[in-house]
């Protein structure tokens, strides 16, 4: 009887030990569970101070870097006119030739689309702080406005077109010229496309004409029609303009702009030093291009026009040359300078713009006060736009770095904690005032530092999870683009 109850008495004991473990057990389970379910996170701390670093980055090189561009392209840092004199400021952008499906068409279409999102951005950045800081009288385009312009019907041109003035928006109060064409736009010589010229100027207006500006006369020539040996319809406008020019009184130093540079010995005629290119001027012939005007229209439109100096595009980088020509027997010299394409994709690594200020008062012998001679009414500078090459870079390294945070916050959680979450924690956390200053033994000492571990704000779960990885990343990648979608539409 003793035996049977005592067999009984532990059967009961065991049965109750049995049931604590399943019952421990399942409880550890659910607390697993549990531990499981709060394990996936979203590190909102690194994911902010990841955007922030982002901000800076985005701000300093499409606002802080352009500024900076500004401020050393300033009127004042490089005009020499008299004390108190008020001129007439200019600012000349040359190819901007926005890009379209013409430019790179064996590339794929994503790669087109954001780089095409990338040079629009270039354009319509640079020409906003272009009006707003340094805020010319004047702005005068010196054609190859489009990339594939002589190309397109009619239908698509319309859109390239309104896309164009939204990227270069007229500013009020001041005037913006944009009638002389490229060869991108209508053609060249022989192969000019009478329909592309005759849509090119009735949106843009005469691509031939004058006009007074600062005491001074422009005049635009369509030097790319007027080399039209085929067509006399296409070449007949801008003859008899010339024609008309040279018969007509005009009192004012002379401007000439046109595309095309006029005909040059490359070999005596060298540009300069802040040519990027170390070869001489190319002298080219193509479909639809021609790198100068031939010499004898050249000699001609110098003859009529006479002008002071004269600027050109095409070419993409910087050229300045003088010609000599003759004048009723007497000999003369003007001044070319070939403007830096404004562009960022056209072959050069520093874009530009060309300033002209104009100062001519209505007694020419007095521009510089003391001098009894007739001093130039034209002062000329380049002026650099933001390198957009290192913008790029550093988005990248940014990127490059955004990446390798994360992968080494996500797959090496142990390491993470012990090197970077620990720094954080004691940067940005403040002490707790009642904490202890004494020494704790070493055991009780490495306890506590795996305590404060755990209890961290910026420790992150030791367990490797790649769907963690993936809403971490995409949560960052959001608000990035946050970023460049705010600067790249609203700024």
């Amino acid at each position: 009887m003793v035996y049977r109850n005592r067999s009984k008495s532990f059967l009961s004991k065991h049965s109750k030990k049995s049931d604590e473990k399943v019952h421990f057990k399942s409880a550890s389970k659910k607390k697993s569970k549990s531990k499981g379910k709060k394990r996936f996170r979203i590190y909102w701390r690194y994911i902010s101070i990841i955007w922030i670093l982002w901000l800076g980055l985005i701000y300093y090189h499409e606002s802080a870097v352009v500024k900076r561009a500004m401020k050393k392209c300033q009127w004042s840092a490089w005009e020499k006119w008299p004390k108190g004199a008020e001129s007439h400021r200019v600012g000349l952008f040359a190819d901007p030739q926005i890009m379209d499906e013409y430019s790179y068409p064996k590339r794929p279409q994503i790669v087109n689309y954001f780089t095409r999102v990338l040079v629009d951005h270039y354009h319509k950045r640079n020409w906003k702080y272009v009006q707003y800081y340094l805020d010319p009288d004047s702005s005068f385009f010196l054609g190859d406005l489009f990339d594939g312009g002589r190309n397109w019907g009619d239908e698509q041109w319309i859109k390239e077109y309104t896309r164009f003035n939204q990227i270069f928006p007229k500013k009020p109060m001041r005037r913006t010229v944009m009638s002389l064409p490229g060869n991108h736009d209508i053609g060249f010589g022989d192969t000019v496309v009478e329909s592309s010229l005759e849509r090119f100027s009735a949106y843009f207006g005469e691509t031939s004409s004058f006009l007074e500006a600062g005491n001074h006369t422009f005049v635009l020539l369509d030097t790319i029609s007027l080399s039209d040996k085929a067509n006399p319809n296409v070449s007949r406008i801008p003859m008899e303009f010339l024609n008309n020019f040279a018969r007509s009184s005009h009192p004012y130093p002379r401007i000439l702009l046109t595309h095309v540079p006029l005909w040059r010995n490359p070999t005596q005629q060298t540009c300069g030093k802040l040519r990027e290119s170390k070869d001489p001027f190319p002298i080219h012939k193509g479909v639809q291009y021609q790198t100068i005007i031939n010499e004898g229209i050249s000699q001609q439109v110098l003859t009529k026009i006479q002008p002071e100096i004269l600027f050109s595009g095409d070419d993409h980088d910087y050229c300045h040359i003088t010609h000599s020509y003759q004048s009723q027997g007497e000999n003369k010299i003007a001044e070319e300078v070939t403007v830096k394409s404004c562009a960022m994709n056209m072959g050069i690594s520093r874009p530009a713009i060309q300033l002209l200020s104009l100062y001519n008062p209505s007694d020419l012998r007095t521009v510089n006060a003391g001098e009894d001679h007739e001093s130039k009414t034209y002062q000329t500078e380049l002026c650099y736009m933001p390198d957009p090459y290192k913008a790029i870079i550093m988005y990248l390294w940014g990127l490059l770095f955004s990446t390798a945070f994360v992968l080494y916050m996500h797959f090496f959680p142990k390491s993470f904690n012990f090197y970077v979450a620990t720094r954080m924690d004691r940067l940005l956390t403040r002490p707790d005032s009642g904490s202890s200053d004494l020494p704790l033994p070493t055991s009780v000492s490495k306890s506590k530092s795996k305590k404060s571990l755990v209890h961290s704000k910026y420790a992150v779960n030791d367990t490797r999870s790649i769907k963690q990885f993936i809403a971490n990343a995409a949560v960052i990648l959001l608000a990035v683009i946050t970023i460049f979608v705010y600067f790249y539409t609203v700024i």
